[in-house]
């Protein structure tokens, strides 16, 4: 990669964190790109020499958030350890990432938002489609791998496991940013070590 260019992609991200930061503040509707351009030290002008208009730039910010969270994770894709290290890395991850980050949070409601809006359903909605069916299928591919070592319970449904799973780490993650006083990985912890015993073949060997 030539200097240039990662000079252009660290002047990018530069922008989708300034971004990020107005829209988690304003809103996507109230965020303007004058406010953005402000926020990241630079002209308007700036903005669109990378991003089109506002609904590009945020959703460039969605995937980078995204990426963000997945980077939290990075024993989930060691094949070399234990499914259950694996699974409980990634429900760990998000939930660290959740509160080392609850200020971005509200990104995510955004998200959601212009997933249901008339003007951007489309491109939105996709993309949450996608980010979610990434999650199933991360959670499912390690749950039939930890079945084809013999670590996990063959009558296990992966892909059912994978669409509760991510659900569940939601759903606790949108109450933690509601609630304050949640921390949610002691709740991930408790919440996993029943479950992963439940998965993992028993002494005998039964599946």
């Amino acid at each position: 990669m030539s200097k240039k260019h990662r000079n252009r992609e660290s002047k990018q991200e530069h922008l989708i964190c300034a971004a990020a930061q107005v829209f988690a503040a304003r809103g996507y509707r109230k965020a303007t790109m004058e406010e953005i351009a402000q926020t990241a030290g630079t002209a308007k002008g700036t903005l669109y020499l990378y991003f089109k208009d506002k609904e590009s730039l945020f959703y460039a910010v969605f995937e980078w958030l995204t990426a963000q969270t997945l980077a939290h994770n990075p024993a989930v894709d060691r094949d070399d350890l234990p499914t259950a290290v694996r699974l409980q890395a990634l429900a760990e991850g998000a939930a660290r990432f959740m509160d080392e980050n609850r200020e971005w949070f509200p990104l995510t409601l955004e998200v959601w938002a212009a997933g249901g809006s008339t003007d951007s359903r489309e491109r939105f909605a996709t993309a949450l489609r996608e980010m979610y069916a990434s999650y199933r299928a991360l959670i499912a591919g390690i749950v039939r791998a930890g079945q084809a070592r013999g670590e996990l319970r063959a009558a296990l449904d992966a892909e059912a496991l994978g669409a509760v799973l991510t659900g569940a780490l939601d759903g606790l993650l949108l109450q933690c940013w509601f609630d304050p006083s949640l921390d949610p990985l002691p709740l991930i912890q408790a919440f996993f070590d029943p479950l992963l015993r439940g998965m993992r073949i028993n002494v005998q060997g039964e599946a």
